[in-house]
């Protein structure tokens, strides 16, 4: 994606969701850290109880549902940072905003992220949202990708500099929607992939 990575150990987004905690982060060596999932407006997620324990299977289930402070808050947090070094954010929709309307969402945060962002991932895999893995669906996905990289063209050269766009899907999905989503990342152009486990 034209980034230089320091080194292959990043912090996945859903630990820093307002970027709070960025210089401090970065002091544990990270080779990149990756804020969010942030929405347009300050959302609180899901009602408690929200996050599960599996003793017998030494795991956790997450269901927070984007609890973030809201990019404009979110990008205020990323100006007070010292940090230099690779930062993607993650972004996504609130969520009252219905799918139908669901690229302006997006659209808002990516014209107030990109100048702080080395890529920008646009989450539409989160199971802690109702309904929002329909965004994967092609109709859904190909109108927000083509609407997201016509504003990524204007915002380079507002900004004079290129900011990858990847997408995070879901780890389940089976062959014929992998395929179906494939061909249009290839048509859109998009920059990369996060399946919710690794970047490819």
């Amino acid at each position: 994606m034209g980034l230089e990575f320091p080194n292959k150990v990043g912090l996945a987004a859903g630990f820093d969701k307002n970027g709070e905690y960025i210089d401090i982060l970065a002091s544990l060596g990270f080779g990149f850290i990756e804020i969010g999932t942030i929405t347009p407006l300050p959302q609180p997620g899901n009602p408690a109880p929200r996050v599960f324990r599996l003793p017998e299977a030494e795991s956790l289930i997450n269901r927070m549902g984007f609890n973030n402070q809201g990019v404009d808050q979110v990008v205020k947090n990323i100006k007070q940072s010292k940090f230099k070094g690779i930062i993607g954010i993650s972004i996504g929709k609130n969520s009252t905003t219905s799918l139908e309307t669901a690229e302006n969402d997006y659209l808002y945060s990516l014209c107030r992220v990109y100048n702080y962002a080395s890529y920008v991932a646009l989450n539409v895999s989160s199971p802690g949202t109702k309904n929002l893995r329909k965004l994967q669906q092609p109709s859904y996905l190909s109108n927000l990708l083509s609407k997201l990289k016509a504003e990524q063209r204007i915002l380079e050269k507002e900004y004079g500099k290129y900011v990858p766009l990847v997408v995070k899907i879901a780890p389940d999905i089976n062959d014929k929607e992998l395929k179906e989503m494939a061909d249009i990342f290839l048509a859109q152009e998009i920059d990369g992939i996060i399946d919710r486990k690794s970047v490819v």
